[in-house]
């Protein structure tokens, strides 16, 4: 958290600098790596404070969150809209930590979106009583010895840096940390049929 908070103050140089650069192509490229620079300590300092540790918990519509979570997934992803659904109850209440639930629901849906290109969330009671909640995705799947693997910091399955696929590789790691907090866990499946399902539980 330390190294990645000190980043910001040369990151911020370079962006200075690199303004003031002539050739606009080396300019563009430059500023985006700076950008994705950016995007990458504020995830990393996000999962060393885990600042939605400290926020109380209080009773909250999962569904509704979910719907909302898929609203600005679309918003965010319009070429993806169409792929983004939810289904699930009117309403469904459970007692969590609102700000860490919705990064844990994000997080999935985003990682569905990014390597599926699709995030269709079912939300469920079970016969459990436990509050099962999968986002599914159209995507390749994972090898079966990495289902696991890719929970842990920093771990990312595509090695390259590219900004269609980039990232930090704490997406998984965070939602996984909060629903665990939550006395839930998550844990991926390959579907018979292709593509990859997150499955999430909390208690009722």
């Amino acid at each position: 958290a330390a190294i990645g908070h000190d980043l910001r103050t040369p990151i911020t140089r370079l962006r200075l600098r690199a303004e003031f650069m002539d050739d606009d192509e080396q300019r563009r490229k430059m500023l985006a790596d700076l950008d994705e620079m950016e995007q990458m300590i504020a995830a990393t300092l996000a999962f060393a404070r885990d600042d939605a540790a400290a926020e109380p918990a209080s009773a909250i519509d999962l569904a509704a969150l979910c719907r909302t979570v898929a609203d600005e997934a679309a918003d965010a992803r319009p070429e993806c809209a169409e792929a983004i659904t939810f289904e699930g109850p009117e309403r469904l209440t459970v007692r969590a930590r609102p700000v860490a639930m919705k990064r844990a629901i994000a997080n999935l849906v985003t990682n569905a979106l990014k390597y599926g290109g699709a995030a269709r969330i079912h939300l469920s009671r079970a016969e459990t009583g436990l509050v099962r909640l999968v986002v599914e995705d159209d995507g390749p799947g994972i090898p079966e010895a990495e289902l696991e693997a890719v929970f842990a910091p920093f771990r990312r399955l595509e090695g390259s840096r590219n900004r269609e696929t980039g990232g930090t590789g704490l997406g998984l790691t965070i939602a996984r940390n909060i629903l665990r907090a939550h006395g839930g866990d998550v844990v991926l499946h390959n579907r018979a049929g292709g593509g990859l399902s997150a499955i999430a539980t909390l208690p009722a």
